[in-house]
């Protein structure tokens, strides 16, 4: 898998997780935006708030442009399920960087 579609993948996750995730769980309980806040997420807020698709592939280039990510995603994917797909595992990651810094 070539980097270029590597980074691009991860983009269009990130930008689903700031703009669709929240409104598609809301919509996903009937509209009950309380329910979704005190059952399921919380403040209706994710760490990609506010951020532009510019900040996202900064955010993208910052974690596959580390020095030490290749040998951490080697250590990461040995944890991960096996049936997970190469990409998906690379969302994961990627995830886990930012949300848990």
């Amino acid at each position: 898998m070539k980097v270029k579609e590597i980074k691009l993948n991860l983009l269009e996750y990130l930008q689903y997780e700031r703009d669709e995730r929240i409104p598609e769980l809301i919509e996903e309980y009937d509209g009950d935006v309380q329910y979704v806040i005190d059952e399921i997420w919380g403040p209706l807020e994710t760490c990609l708030d506010g951020l532009t698709d510019e900040d996202l592939i900064k955010k993208i280039d910052n974690i596959l442009d580390d020095p030490s990510f290749k040998d951490e995603f080697e250590e990461f994917k040995k944890h991960m399920d096996h049936e997970n797909d190469e990409m998906e595992l690379y969302i994961n990651y990627v995830w886990e960087c930012i949300s848990n810094p």
